[in-house]
């Protein structure tokens, strides 16, 4: 698990391979047709992903992963630009106001802990009206995600409910607080499902993940929960 960004559990090594600055790399299977390049510190303490760059600013990673994937798996090279087109095709609801003139698109897992942090820092913003969120609903980390998530898009106002289950999320075992349906509609099932495929589609390894437009109106993305809630509010397009 990176340390911001919550993955699907049932994750397979295919390899193990020593990368440069004395980390160790790993070929890691989330799921068929879904691989990635993890890393764990020196000392194995800590499990990361994203790019490493050497002096000469060749991207390493996307390197290792064309050494050691297998090909069918390499992941996609989607363009800021794609996925903002992209993420027009999804389900999702807003959270805020119409109104509001800064916008993020989320996609977030109902048992993702890293997804109700970002909710709660990203919460007074949007009470306050200068941002409203496009929640793009997936369910994924735990056997519970998906029917969380088709109770969401399924509720009369999705947007309540989705507030319903992070108001209620408990911290310590990292599960949401809805619960789901006893009878969930076909039509929400297959637009979560479509969702999950989206999101394995264009390469999206966890949630959060947050697509918008930067200060200079271009597509930008974030993997994983903003270091800096303020300083990411206040590089949105508005």
């Amino acid at each position: 698990r990176q340390r911001h960004m919550c993955i699907r559990d049932r994750a397979k090594i295919l390899r193990t391979f020593p990368a440069k600055a004395g980390l160790n790399g790993y070929a890691v299977q989330l799921s068929p047709g879904h691989a990635l390049v993890m890393y764990t510190s020196k000392d194995g303490k800590h499990v990361f992903m994203g790019g490493i760059f050497d002096k000469e600013g060749k991207n390493l990673s996307v390197a290792y992963a064309h050494k050691y994937l297998p090909k069918a798996d390499l992941p996609k090279q989607i363009s800021p630009v794609d996925m903002g087109n992209a993420v027009m095709h999804t389900t999702n609801f807003l959270i805020g106001s119409p109104k509001a003139a800064k916008q993020v698109w989320f996609v977030g897992d109902p048992n993702c802990i890293f997804c109700h942090m970002t909710y709660e820092h990203l919460l007074p913003y949007v009470k306050k009206g200068d941002l409203k969120i496009h929640l793009i609903p997936v369910g994924f980390l735990k056997p519970s995600s998906a029917p969380k998530a088709e109770t969401i898009i399924a509720a009369k106002d999705p947007a309540k409910a989705w507030a319903y289950d992070e108001a209620h999320f408990n911290v310590p075992e990292e599960e949401g607080g809805i619960v789901p349906l006893a009878k969930i509609p076909a039509n929400d099932q297959k637009d979560i499902q479509a969702n999950n495929e989206w999101m394995n589609h264009h390469g999206i390894n966890g949630t959060p993940f947050l697509v918008y437009k930067n200060a200079q109106g271009h597509w930008a993305i974030n993997p994983g929960m903003p270091e800096d809630t303020q300083a990411f509010v206040k590089g949105i397009h508005g």
